[in-house]
């Protein structure tokens, strides 16, 4: 059955409203609606960070191997037929809307950093799980969030349908360490109209390992100090940049998204450096809540075998600790770690949209549905895959899962929007009075890494063999491996409903290449009447200039410089880019249901959750 033009106009004006925002007014998004895709492919974004038409690169390495960045051709929009061939002929729009993901807004100077153990993965073959633990930009986190909300707020618009952004979703770790003044500046980065300082503890000192007066550990890099032999750092030849720990630590007004955004939970949310619960007492350091607001910071650690053998985390952590050396830096309550209920709770206090973006107040629960229309087509779901059941193996404790709780929470409510679903066992069951609904996921963890089953929570293959049973599941977002990627999740040809969904991965904000993604949501049917949906996956640079050209005198410069040390980290290569079929990709999947009836007129988000885009620092008009 083919798909007349109206019924798809409708279904795309249904999708303009979802998230309760119609940025551009019901007339230019009814326009945009109308507007085919074009067929000889989607255009470039004048002036915005997509990567259509241009990206950005590492040159070639000078003398001692450091890279300066250079911009490079775009990156058209490649199909991907791993599940299905058929394309639509002239896609229309259903939705558009960004994804970020591992933020990492980071406390530098914290005394339950742990810089001090990435020297330990200097050897990629270690085996150890620490290559994440310093980078050396790190200082910077906040201004490179900054430019990506820049960036974001300047596209306006998906690149592929010409929607209007209705809504940005940042799928996990927003901030490093599940603490209150980390957590305070990633929301009003995001919200946008704020006076941010990227400093703790005292005003008058850095106290970071970045500062020279915390002595000459080879292992980290001191910009404001002179080259010298033997600091990798130097050896690699970062520069000698006097004048920037003073100018990281300037207070900026932060830009904002301009649009409605979404929280999901992250192991970096909710447990220190991702990996160990708040509320652990750690051998000769005592409680980590009291540790992370009034101890030392930890600077140098004991020689360690050169290879993990299979060691219990509690084992390596006895290890390191017995050895340690630490500086005194200034006590800090802003660095408090938060409970679930606590994070929640910050997200209520927000000039942006929605309040609490999209956690409930007063609870500590975090997943949820996003608030929606009756006719809008497509229902967004975020999972909490975090698992801070305690110390495990210390090769998957940073790694995800979902409780029983959760995931029979879940099977309801893929129930809830799915006509027809299937048993464990492939058995079709067909639902009386439910109207079909797309379904789009987001949460932290691939499904590849949801391996923590302790406490007994459920791994990614029993979340992937669950989804696969209800066909209106599209799309499952997320992030975890600061890495670009792309993977198909199929049915058997055979099956009664042949097809599968689609899992798209983000790049961090901390780590190279630093981007994020627009994702666009089309329907059709292809010249023989098949219907199809066709997903544009546009990864997106942050907005900052391929060179500082020396100067620290605005965010946008600082951004500039943290993505050059980043794409110089040594302990960070370029894969995490992803293949190119990884990153602007058109992700073809059979259509699981007919489209709807087409309604009368489209509808008009109401403002009460939702409003147009607002110039940074305006407060939005609530109604209750």
């Amino acid at each position: 059955m083919s798909v007349s033009r109206r019924k798809l106009f409708a279904f795309a004006a249904a999708g303009v409203a979802a998230a309760a925002i119609d940025p551009g007014g019901v007339g230019r998004a009814a326009q945009a609606a109308a507007g085919l895709v074009s067929p000889g492919g989607p255009r470039a974004q004048a002036g915005g960070g997509a990567t259509l038409s241009r990206t950005v690169l590492p040159g070639t390495p000078d003398a001692k191997g450091y890279r300066k960045l250079i911009e490079a051709a775009g990156e058209k929009h490649l199909p991907r037929t791993d599940i299905t061939t058929v394309r639509p002929d002239k896609p229309q729009p259903l939705a558009a809307f960004g994804h970020l993901s591992d933020l990492h807004v980071i406390d530098d100077q914290s005394p339950s950093r742990v810089e001090f153990l990435d020297r330990y993965n200097d050897d990629p073959d270690s085996g150890y799980p620490f290559n994440s633990a310093y980078r050396p930009h790190e200082f910077l986190s906040l201004h490179l969030v900054d430019a990506m909300c820049r960036s974001l707020r300047q596209l306006t618009e998906g690149p592929a349908t010409k929607l209007p952004l209705t809504f940005t979703v940042v799928t996990g770790d927003a901030v490093d360490n599940a603490q209150l003044n980390e957590t305070r500046w990633y929301i009003d980065l995001l919200d946008g109209g704020k006076t941010i300082r990227a400093d703790s503890g005292t005003p008058d000192r850095d106290e970071s390992v970045a500062n020279g007066t915390f002595g000459k550990d080879p292992h980290y890099w001191r910009p404001e100090e002179p080259a010298q032999n033997g600091n990798k750092y130097s050896d690699r030849g970062f520069p000698q940049i006097q004048g920037l720990l003073d100018a990281a630590r300037r207070p900026f007004t932060s830009t904002g998204l301009g649009m409605p955004w979404y929280a999901v939970y992250g192991n970096h949310d909710v447990m220190v450096q991702g990996n160990i619960r708040t509320d652990t007492d750690l051998p000769f350091v005592g409680s980590l809540k009291e540790h992370t607001v009034n101890g030392s910071k930890w600077t140098q650690g004991p020689e360690l075998p050169d290879k993990l053998e299979d060691l219990d985390l509690l084992d390596i952590i006895k290890a390191v600790f017995d050895g340690i050396d630490s500086e005194g830096v200034t006590a800090d309550p802003g660095r408090r770690l938060l409970t679930p209920a606590e994070f929640i709770e910050e997200h209520q206090r927000t000039s942006g949209l929605p309040v609490g973006h999209g956690f409930e107040a007063g609870s500590d629960k975090t997943y949820y549905v996003f608030p929606a229309q009756e006719k809008d087509p497509i229902r967004y779901i975020t999972l909490d895959t975090t698992n801070p059941a305690g110390l495990t193996n210390i090769h998957n404790n940073a790694d995800g899962g979902i409780d029983e709780d959760q995931f029979t929470w879940l099977e309801e409510q893929l129930k809830t929007f799915s006509s027809t679903y299937f048993t464990d066992s492939g058995n079709p069951v067909r639902q009386q009075d439910v109207e079909d609904r797309l379904i789009v996921l987001f949460c932290h963890h691939t499904l590849a890494t949801m391996t923590n089953t302790a406490d007994d929570h459920r791994s990614g293959d029993e979340l992937r063999a669950l989804l696969l049973r209800f066909p209106n599941v599209i799309l499952i977002a997320n992030g975890h491996t600061h890495r670009n990627e792309i993977t198909p999740h199929t049915r058997p040809t055979d099956h009664t409903k042949p097809g599968g969904f689609w899992e798209v991965s983000a790049a961090a904000h901390i780590d190279w290449p630093i981007q994020s993604r627009i994702i666009e949501i089309t329907a059709g049917s292809d010249t023989a009447g098949k219907e199809a949906l066709a997903i544009f996956t546009t990864v997106l640079d942050i907005d900052a200039p391929l060179s500082n050209n020396g100067t620290l005198d605005n965010p946008k410069a600082l951004a500039s410089l943290a993505r050059e040390l980043a794409a110089n980290d040594i302990q960070v290569d370029d894969s995490h880019r992803g293949d190119e079929d990884d990153r602007n990709a058109q992700l073809l999947l059979p259509a699981p249901f007919p489209l709807p009836a087409p309604t009368t007129k489209p509808h008009k988000a109401p403002t009460g959750r939702g409003g147009s885009r607002r110039a940074a620092g305006e407060e939005p008009a609530l109604s209750r």
